[in-house]
This record gives structure tokens, C-alpha cells and sequence, in this order.
């Protein structure tokens, strides 16, 4: 008797899209609701599942999948089979809270479905009798996209709470900026800019030797702060900001 292993690798065949990947959404009105538009742009047919979660972020601004919030939204169709070349809508709609204090945050994932193939290998009478175990691997496709829902004249306001410098473990100078969200929407980070201002001995600002660092010069910099939270950014001291003590600023 014969034992054969068999593994068989699928690489995905349907390429499946959706847009947009960001929404803002208002907690009444007309704007409290939006369509995704969904295409496959593969050969082969693609099953797609909508669903919802809480979104958060650490202090580092990883994101964090919260709970399931389906309860919150109409999501129709929640499930869609496309064909190559077919492209859908699917309406998304807010039907939680009409009142919220600040925006509330959320992550939309599309999950490809798997869907069942027909057996086409047929056994050979006239061979040898085998135990045969085959395993089969097909990589389907997730998205994840970010809602945002805000009450009527939610703004972003970003302050910088605290900043400390220290030496890490290989003797580099670190600023650790602590930004604070003190508005009701989340602030978009990615043109944010940190300029340090040095002092002279009596604290006067010396502006003509300020150094800006723009957000996108910063490693792992996120591009969000989400009402209410804070966010740590270390940044290593510029080279071009003097010895001694300095201030930080935002802009834009």
C-alpha cells in the first residue's frame, strides 16, 4: 500500500477591489450613509463578506479591532458573489446614536469567502491501492478600511501635551513628543510639522534657529489621532538644533 501526501497551494485567481477605503459619515441627514463599490478584476469567481468593528489606537497609534459594531450600521448587501468583470454597490448606513459627543471610529472589513470546488480526480482501478491525504491551501484576499462617524461640527484639536528627551540603549538623543486630540474628530498627522525652537539662558525663543521636522521625516509616524486619545512620537534630536533647552511647536 502506497501513502501519498499531497499539498496544493491556490494562489488567489479573483482580485477583487473596493473603494473608498475611508469614509466620513455624519450621525443624521443625508450624509449619514454612503455606497462601497466592490469589482473583481480576476478570472474566477469572488464571494465577499462585509462586516464591522470599533477601531482604536494605542499610544504608539497601532490600530487596535474593537468589538463587532454591525448593530450600528446597515450594511446591504452583507454578503456578494461577483463574477470576473461584474462590479456592485453596497450601502452602508449609521444607525446608531443620533446624539455622540465626539466621532466615533471604525474599521470595515471585506473577508473573500471560499468557496466550495467539485472533485475532479478520479481513482484508477488498475493501480496499486493507496491512502492518499491531500490538503488544499487557497489564499483569499481581506481589506480593511476605516469609517468615521462625527456629529455636526466636530473639529480636530491637536496640542502638544508633554515632551521629555532621554538617551536610548545606544547613547542617541531622543525627543518623546506626546500629541493630545482635544477635539471631537480625528486630526490628520501626515502634514503636521514639529518645529523645535531653542532658548537662550533667559527662555526667549530663538527663532531664527528653529529646525522643522515634517511628520513624513518621522519613523512609524501614523496618519491619524482619533478624538480624545494621545499619541507618543520620539524623534532624535535634530542635528541642527543647538545644545540646551528648546521648545515645540505644531503646524501646518
Amino acid at each position: 500500500m502506497l501513502l501519498a501526501f499531497t499539498i496544493s497551494l491556490s494562489m488567489p485567481t479573483s482580485a477583487y477591489t473596493i473603494s473608498p477605503s475611508i469614509v466620513s459619515l455624519k450621525t443624521t441627514g443625508n450624509q449619514s450613509g454612503t455606497f462601497l463599490r466592490l469589482g473583481n478584476k480576476g478570472k474566477a469567481i469572488a464571494a465577499v463578506e462585509l462586516n464591522i468593528y470599533k477601531h482604536s489606537k494605542d499610544i504608539d497609534g497601532k490600530s487596535i479591532k474593537g468589538a463587532d459594531a454591525n448593530e450600528d450600521f446597515i450594511i446591504h448587501p452583507h454578503q456578494v458573489v461577483m463574477m470576473p468583470g461584474d462590479e456592485v454597490t453596497v450601502q452602508l448606513l449609521w444607525i446608531g446614536e443620533p446624539e455622540l459627543d465626539a466621532e466615533q471610529a471604525y474599521t470595515i472589513v471585506t473577508r473573500e469567502i471560499s468557496l466550495p470546488t467539485k472533485a475532479t480526480d478520479e481513482p484508477d482501478l488498475g493501480s496499486e491501492p493507496s491512502t492518499a491525504l491531500t490538503m488544499s491551501i487557497k489564499v483569499l484576499i481581506n481589506y480593511e478600511g476605516r469609517v468615521y462617524v462625527a456629529p455636526p461640527g466636530a473639529k480636530p484639536k491637536a496640542i502638544i501635551a508633554s515632551v521629555k528627551e532621554y538617551s536610548d540603549s545606544v547613547g542617541q538623543e531622543i525627543i518623546e513628543v506626546f500629541l493630545e486630540n482635544q477635539g471631537t474628530a480625528h486630526k490628520p498627522t501626515r502634514w503636521m510639522n514639529f518645529i523645535f525652537i531653542p532658548l537662550d539662558p533667559m527662555g526667549a525663543r530663538l527663532k531664527q534657529q528653529a529646525v522643522t521636522i515634517p511628520s513624513s521625516e518621522i519613523s512609524g509616524m501614523r496618519p491619524h489621532l482619533l478624538p480624545g486619545t494621545q499619541r507618543r512620537v520620539l524623534i532624535p534630536r535634530p542635528s541642527g538644533l543647538p545644545l540646551g533647552k528648546f521648545d515645540v511647536l505644531l503646524s501646518e
